[in-house]
């Protein structure tokens, strides 16, 4: 018997954070690519989910850091959520760059963040598969 999907709950965004940290366009630009390569793997991990009637499955963290390996379990609704807009990515807790993005839903061990680094964010949205441009 699987478990409840849990629901993401949205958290209020703290105007006292600064995003638009200091980035120079290459490191921007590298940010965005590896968090839309995670996001690319993710994609193939939802549609082989869907193929196999999955209702959740483990995603890969889409964070900044190109190292990370850290899974990230979510339904298969949780993360069309998620990608509904470019610019927004499913992470674990804590891998948030504050610098860059900040967190729009959390539940504990997962989170969604948007971007919002004006040299991010559009990056971002550019290379979103789902996007009319990819």
């Amino acid at each position: 018997m699987r478990n409840r999907p849990r629901a993401f709950s949205v958290v209020s965004l703290d105007s006292n954070r600064q995003i638009g940290g200091t980035l120079n366009s290459s490191e921007g630009e590298k940010i965005a690519r590896t968090e839309s390569l995670f996001r690319e793997v993710n994609e193939r991990i939802a549609e082989s989910a869907e193929r196999f009637d999955a209702e959740e499955t483990k995603f890969v963290c889409e964070c900044a850091d190109p190292t990370c390996t850290h899974r990230v379990e979510a339904t298969l609704d949780e993360y069309e959520r998620v990608r509904e807009d470019g610019a927004t990515f499913l992470l674990v807790n804590g891998h948030e760059d504050e610098r860059i993005e900040a967190i729009v839903r959390e539940d504990g061990d997962r989170a969604v963040v948007a971007k919002r680094h004006p040299l991010v964010a559009p990056v971002a949205r550019k290379l979103d598969p789902r996007a009319s441009n990819a």
